[in-house]
This record gives C-alpha cells, structure tokens and sequence, in this order.
C-alpha cells in the first residue's frame, strides 16, 4: 500500500513537472526555470531509479537510503516534485514582447573570465609538473590568491554555457557552433581541473538547444545514457593516474589504458554508475540529514543557508561565530574528515536549516536569490540565463555558491556599464553589434 501511493505521489509529480518544462522558452530562461532543470537532472532521475531498486548504498559512508522505509525523506523529495513546479507558475518569466537590454560585452567577458581563471588556478596548483591532482589543489591553497581565483573559476565554468545559450538564442551562433564551443571548454576545463562538472553543464546546454528538435533530443538522451556512464566511472580511475608521471601524453595514454582494463574487470555496481552521473548520493546524504538532525545533540541551523551566502568573504577575524560551510560540517559529522565536503542537495541544507518547515524556508530562500538576479539586470537575458545556469549548479553545492555566482555575476555588470560611461568601448565585432543594437 505504501509503495502505491509513493508511486501515485511520484508519477504524477513527473507529470506536472515535464508539463512545466516542456513549456520552457529557452530564450527566455531565469532563475526558477534553472532550479526545475537542476531538479529533474539531480533529483527525479535517480530517485526514480531508487523507487525501482528499493534502495541505494554508499558504502564508503555507511550510509543507505531504502524509500519505502525511510518515509521522511521520501516525502521531502516528493514534496519538491510539487513545490519547484507551483513557484514557476505563480512567478512569472519576463514576458515574451520585453525588449532585451543585454550588454554585448558580457559575452566575451564570461569566456575571458574562464580561461583566465581556469589557466590561473591550473599554473597555481603546480599540475604542469606532475602530481595527484587533488593533492596539488589542497597544496593550492597555502596561497591566498587561490581560493578567490577558485571560486571565480566555479562560477565562470557554469555562467560560461549560459552566454551560449544566449549567443544561439539571438541568432549569433548556430547550434553546431555552440555545442563545438561548449565541447571545448569543457575540455580544456576536465584536463586543467580534472573535475567533471562541466560536462554536465554542456549536456545540460546540448539539450536545452536540442529542446525543439524532438528526434535529435532523443538521439542525445539516449546516447547520453550509454556514453556518461562509461566515461563517468572511468574517469576517476583516470584522474587519479593521469598525472604521476607528469603532465604529458603518455601520461594520459597509461592513466586511461589503466582505467579501461579495470572498467572491463570491474562494471561497478548500480549505485556507482547512478552516483557517477547524477551525484545520486546526494540523496543518501539528505536522508542522514533528515534521520539525525533536530535533536538535542545536532540542533537546526536556523537561518544559516540565509547568511552564508553574504558572509561568504568576510574574513573570520571580524565573526567568528559565522556560519560554517555546510557540506564540510556534514564531512566532519558523517566520515569524521573535517576536509571532507558532502553535497546534500538543495533540500539538505533546507531541511538542516528548518526541519519540517523546509518549505517555507527554501521557498523564501529561492525567491530572495531569484529576485537578486531580477535586481542585477532585470532586462538582460544573458543575465538571466546565467542566474538559470546557477540555479542548476545549487543542487550540488551548498548556499554560498549562489551568493559568489550573482556577487560575481553583478560585478561584470557594474564593471560593464562603468566601461561604457568612460566611453572606453570594445574593438571587434562585438563593438560594432552594440552600435548596431
């Protein structure tokens, strides 16, 4: 009996939900349209897998998720099925006729941002001359300069398929154009950083601009479904290997004939392949969350999610009782590795923040951030869509991603429109379509 209305609750939440995406203007896509993505792609997939399954382990934690069992958490995530949907509707996208103010130069300034970034943190971790990547990375730090070249380059690898995205919506570039651009970033970004992410991101863009080619959508989400989980569970093993030797070729060619021969030994389990594409043990995190918090011992959070993001460069000298961050706090209290950060989804640290009135709360954090972008340009679609694209990134990382994604996303703005009060104007192309505009 339980299973059925589990099923009942979720088939018709996937219902509302395609109802709700299929309907998305991608020339037209903020805030709210980029938290329903993230959430069909980190949330609905793999808990449907589970709902299948029964359950899903992370034996690195010990920790297990069985939805029919644990009901709390079941009922969390069927209720954002209902939640994400009824805020699209209520709020509004910007109407079909407004015009577009977008600043040409916003464009080349995302991309710039990337490669500088990228580069920069790449040279700082030493990586050129060989190394574990993640040891080189906590090595980086000893430098003051990483961290915040860090966090620009977290946003500005995200923000970089959204200008994309609009480059195609306004005619600028083709389809093709922007999925052999977005492939190489996404490159340059798995070699320079060996973090994967960014291939989400471009799935992520590959459909939305395949969102009105119905075939060719299908061809994508079906190959999508055979290649990512290969390459997924491949690519740590390759990561790992890749650059011990030193950063070259050979290198490279060693650390991936050494993954290809332990992936044709070793397929992995279920929840290995689920976890590698859609972050899946997010969801078993969330349920530690709502099993252990709200007792005397692990007290709510109040409105921490609500200040971290704004505290997030205030140094700890001038508050040192400012909130922590959350995905280490779950590192240090689930493995006892106080370097180690756990993702949660949106819903974890909402939950963490208000138990059972997490509703409420992630409702008014969303809408807050929502409304920051609409405050930054609200008639800049380019905006608008790197507001979406962060919006996706949300589920993922915790609340003070958001706050550096529109503090950076504001400063280009600003920086943007200072340039154009001095009169100083860009050269290229890009100059002669502002003129144009």
């Amino acid at each position: 009996m339980i299973q059925a209305f589990v099923w009942l609750f979720f088939l018709t939440g996937v219902g509302i939900n395609l109802a709700v995406l299929t309907r998305l203007d991608i020339a037209r896509l903020d805030f709210l349209d980029g938290l329903l993505i993230g959430h069909a792609y980190y949330i609905v997939v793999p808990l449907g897998v589970f709902l299948v399954r029964g359950e899903s382990q992370v034996p690195d934690l010990g920790l297990a998720f069985r939805p029919y069992e644990n009901l709390g958490t079941t009922a969390v995530l069927l209720g954002g099925m209902y939640l994400f949907p009824i805020l699209r509707i209520l709020f509004a996208r910007l109407p079909a006729g407004a015009p577009d103010h977008s600043d040409p130069r916003m464009v080349p300034g995302v991309i710039a941002l990337f490669l500088v970034t990228s580069l920069a943190s790449f040279a700082l971790t030493g990586l050129a001359s060989g190394g574990h990547w993640q040891d080189n990375v906590d090595g980086a730090f000893a430098n003051p300069a990483f961290l915040p070249i860090k966090y620009a380059a977290n946003v500005a690898r995200n923000a970089v398929f959204a200008v994309l995205l609009y480059r195609v919506t306004t005619g600028a570039m083709r389809v093709r154009g922007a999925l052999l651009a977005g492939a190489a970033l996404a490159v340059l970004d798995l070699f320079t950083t060996f973090n994967r992410i960014t291939a989400v991101y471009l799935l992520l863009m590959s459909l939305l601009l395949l969102k009105d080619r119905p075939w060719r959508l299908m061809l994508a989400g079906v190959g999508s479904l055979f290649l990512l989980p290969t390459f997924s569970t491949l690519w740590p093993i390759f990561r790992g290997l890749a650059t011990a030797q030193g950063y070259t070729l050979q290198s490279f060619a060693l650390a991936w004939e050494a993954a290809r021969r332990v992936g044709q030994t070793d397929a992995g389990s279920i929840d290995a392949g689920l976890n590698s594409v859609f972050e899946s043990s997010n969801i078993v995190v969330l349920n530690w969350i709502v099993q252990n918090l709200g007792s005397t011992e692990r007290p709510y959070l109040a409105f921490a999610m609500f200040a971290r993001p704004v505290t997030l460069l205030l140094p700890g000298a001038l508050w040192p009782g400012r909130p922590e961050n959350f995905g280490l706090s779950l590192g240090e209290a689930i493995a006892h590795i106080p370097s180690l950060a756990l993702n949660s989804t949106l819903y974890g640290e909402s939950y963490a923040n208000f138990g059972w009135f997490w509703p409420l709360g992630l409702s008014a954090f969303v809408l807050l951030w929502h409304g920051v972008y609409r405050l930054i340009a609200p008639q800049s679609r380019v905006v608008q869509m790197m507001g979406a694209f962060a919006a996706i990134a949300m589920w993922r990382f915790d609340a003070s991603f958001i706050g550096c994604a529109a503090l950076l996303t504001g400063g280009m703005v600003v920086s943007l429109r200072l340039l154009r009060i001095s009169r100083i104007k860009p050269s290229g192309r890009f100059y002669w379509a502002e003129r144009r505009a």
